[in-house]
């Protein structure tokens, strides 16, 4: 589904205090503000919720939204009208706010646009994490500041969200954390911060520690072989790649990063020795020497006080166990921990020029906050429109501060940008457009941010064939191709496809597949001589190429004027939408029988339920336009033949379609370091909608870099590559591949 974003405008005004707090939201959550805003406060601060997202844009008959704009000036002067895409009346040479929508303008992320926003001065906060803190840093000409921290209820005093520590017995003879080397480690699980990032920021930095940067391996396992090089065993859990082949290929080459599990053979959550108590527990009791894990989970874990939680009964004894500090030394857990690193709160960041009068601002939020807790469960506003959550809702005043400050006062910069040793791994995606451009570079900031690596860069050719060329030229690492160019591309340019979209909500390649009525007896392919069929347009996979594959290869016609022997086949007649068009049928062949059976749309479904056709050839995606109870799926794929239902398209099909795949040299990096960014972007979207829309318009442009349809990713396997290519060389032989 495409989201659209705007600017909810949230007007505080009290006897002392005309200013108008703007804050970001997305438009899905419009509702949700407008509910907040009948929450009575003792504030006298007023609300109000525009649904107006604006942009600043100079006066012209016609203009372009771009970042380098955005970045470059200082808010607008006024405000016009838009018609028709058109500034209405008088038209000087100065800036203009100006309706997105009117402007023809969609968003289709939240956190990154709305910083942009608050840089513009078109809005003044927004709820932000660290890794947003980050990307606001890098946004040219900024001034943020973060003016009011979200803490937890246990730790509303503290000055970090949580600090990352290590904890060891304490008489283990160590006395430096080189020592560490060769210990039994326990850990949170892979990509935590405590448990994984962290460690792995600080331990780098040690020569002892194994290099990073061998360029026959990926990033992730770059760093998973130095961690089983360093560590005699240990314990990380989670799924260490997004594509499980290779999660399991690497959980079976790196088991010993397992043998510390409860499960060893699943290392996956749950696992009695994963998370935050569950690290202290493989460390009491199972084996382990050394914990990564954050301070308030081992004053829980040993029973002692910390924040507003009092002390407890515990049967573990805190005496035996210590903190080991960076300079190697010692505390015992019941004294202040040494912590190497901070995970910082989450919180509220605007423009510097709401310091000016910040009192107002400061006391609506935190009365809200107080209100939307009250009220159990909270309502949709609490956490859609304020970014607060069940676990943390205390809203404190802080010393407003720089978000670069903030974050490098918690060491927290550093471990956004670590590193694997010179030279950095990148991936060079290659675009063919401006808008493609601006969106490659938007996903690699955001990437970034999210440790995930390898980096993506952005090339940009001028042509699909140029960016196929880029690639065989090493100028870049992966470039796309829709349908059957996969198998034509891989050829001629010596590439292969590396990964492609899936749809729907079950993340699923399409297939094309024969539609047949449940009244009929079809349930061979012989079956269907002589017989009526209906077809996706001249072109299509699903309706010309697969079915034209699998009567050529079962021999049921010959591949000489293979076009012309679907009519000979379908003797009944057929409907092979734009058959006759000139640049399909060059020799003015007569093709009327492939025109015979089409109905006034010209469409396949309609075809076949007006009784037009016996069999439809169509995509999957066009099954949910039919009546189940009345259609089924024809066999084709299966040697004895047969039926089945819609459900099991996957395994009663023709051929499957390919998708969107981006293809890779077989000489350059492996293909999973190439494809780890990409999929764990999409990953990391799947479970976070509201940060960031790969897929969908971008700038009211459809199919930018993913299809708008698609719903995510996924590796190609080389048994579906192969029988796409057997498919392109026997259908090349019509001339139609």
């Amino acid at each position: 589904m495409t989201l659209k974003y705007l600017l909810v405008l949230v007007a505080l005004t009290g006897a002392h205090c005309k200013t108008a707090y703007k804050i970001c939201v997305p438009v899905q959550h419009l509702k949700a503000c407008q509910a907040m805003l009948e929450v009575e406060t003792k504030s006298k601060a007023a609300l109000e919720c525009l649904a107006e997202p604006v942009v600043c844009a100079r006066g012209a008959s016609r203009w372009m939204l771009t970042r380098r704009l955005l970045a470059a000036d200082k808010g607008c002067r006024a405000r016009v009208e838009i018609k028709d895409g058109r500034i209405a009346g008088q038209r000087p040479a100065k800036l203009y706010e100006i309706p997105l929508q009117a402007a023809g303008v969609s968003q289709y992320f939240l956190r990154v646009e709305c910083l942009y926003q608050v840089q513009q001065r078109q809005a003044d906060l927004v709820p932000v994490d660290p890794e947003d803190m980050y990307v606001a840093t890098n946004i040219p000409n900024q001034d943020f500041v973060l003016f009011q921290e979200y803490r937890t209820e246990d730790e509303p005093d503290a000055e970090f969200r949580y600090q990352a520590v290590i904890v060891v017995h304490k008489d283990l003879p160590v006395n430096n954390l080189d020592q560490l080397k060769g210990l039994k480690s326990c850990h949170t699980g892979v990509n935590r911060n405590v448990g994984y990032k962290i460690p792995l920021t600080m331990l780098m930095k040690r020569n002892v520690f194994p290099k990073m940067n061998d360029p026959h391996y990926s990033p992730k396992e770059n760093e998973l072989r130095a961690f089983s090089t360093f560590f005699k065993q240990s314990c990380i859990v989670g799924n260490w790649s997004p594509d499980q082949r290779t999660n399991s290929a690497w959980k079976a080459q790196y088991s010993q990063l397992c043998a510390l599990c409860e499960h060893p053979d699943k290392c996956n959550y749950p696992d009695n020795f994963s998370g935050y108590d569950g690290a202290l527990r493989c460390l009491a009791h199972n084996g382990g020497e050394v914990a990564f894990t954050k301070v308030i989970y081992v004053r829980k874990f040993f029973g002692l006080p910390v924040g507003t939680i009092p002390a407890s009964q515990s049967s573990e004894n805190p005496d035996e166990f210590a903190y080991l500090c960076a300079d190697g030394s010692k505390v015992p857990v019941r004294e202040k921990a040494c912590s190497w690193a901070a995970r910082p709160w989450q919180g509220l960041l605007g423009h510097n020029d709401v310091t000016a009068k910040l009192t107002p601002l400061r006391e609506k939020i935190k009365q809200l906050a107080v209100a939307g807790w009250a009220t159990q469960p909270p309502p949709d506003w609490f956490t859609n429109v304020l970014g607060l959550t069940d676990k943390i809702h205390h809203v404190a005043d802080n010393v407003p501060i720089a978000p670069a400050t903030y974050l490098k006062k918690a060491n927290y910069t550093e471990v956004i940008e670590r590193g694997h040793g010179v030279p950095e791994p990148i991936v060079r995606l290659c675009v063919t457009s401006n808008v493609a451009l601006a969106k490659c570079q938007t996903m690699a900031t955001f990437a970034y941010s999210r440790d995930i690596r390898p980096k993506l860069d952005c090339v940009q050719e001028a042509s699909e064939t140029d960016c196929l060329k880029n690639v065989q030229d090493n100028g870049s690492d992966l470039a796309a191709v829709d349908e059957m160019k996969v198998a034509q591309a891989a050829k001629k340019y010596h590439l292969h496809p590396v990964f492609h979209e899936v749809y729907g909500p079950e993340k699923k390649p399409r297939y094309a597949v024969a539609v047949v009525k449940k009244s009929s007896t079809f349930t061979k392919p012989e079956d269907l001589r002589g017989k009526r069929s209906c077809h996706d347009a001249f072109g299509s996979f699903s309706g010309l190429k697969a079915p034209l594959f699998y009567l050529i290869n079962k021999g049921l016609i010959t591949p000489d004027d293979c076009v012309k022997k679907i009519g000979t086949f379908f003797s009944g007649g057929a409907c092979l939408p734009e058959v006759d068009k000139l640049e399909n049928n060059p020799k003015g062949d007569d093709v009327s029988i492939l025109k015979k059976q089409c109905p006034a749309d010209n469409k396949p479904l309609t075809c076949l339920k007006e009784d037009h056709g016996d069999v439809a050839f169509v995509s999957s995606a066009d099954l949910q336009n039919l009546d189940e109870s009345q259609y089924e799926l024809l066999c084709l794929n299966r040697d004895r033949g047969g039926r089945d239902s819609f459900a099991n398209f996957a395994t009663c099909n023709i051929a499957m379609i390919p998708s969107r795949s981006w293809l890779a040299a077989k000489d350059s990096l492996s293909d999973v370091s190439i494809a780890h960014t990409p999929l764990s972007l999409a990953e990391l979207l799947d479970k976070k909608t509201d940060l960031f829309n790969i897929y969908g318009e971008y700038l009211k442009n459809n199919n930018v870099i993913f299809n708008n349809a698609a719903t995510g990713l996924a590796t190609t396997e080389k048994l579906d590559f192969d029988k796409f290519k057997a498919i392109h060389d026997v259908i090349s032989n019509c001339g139609i591949a």
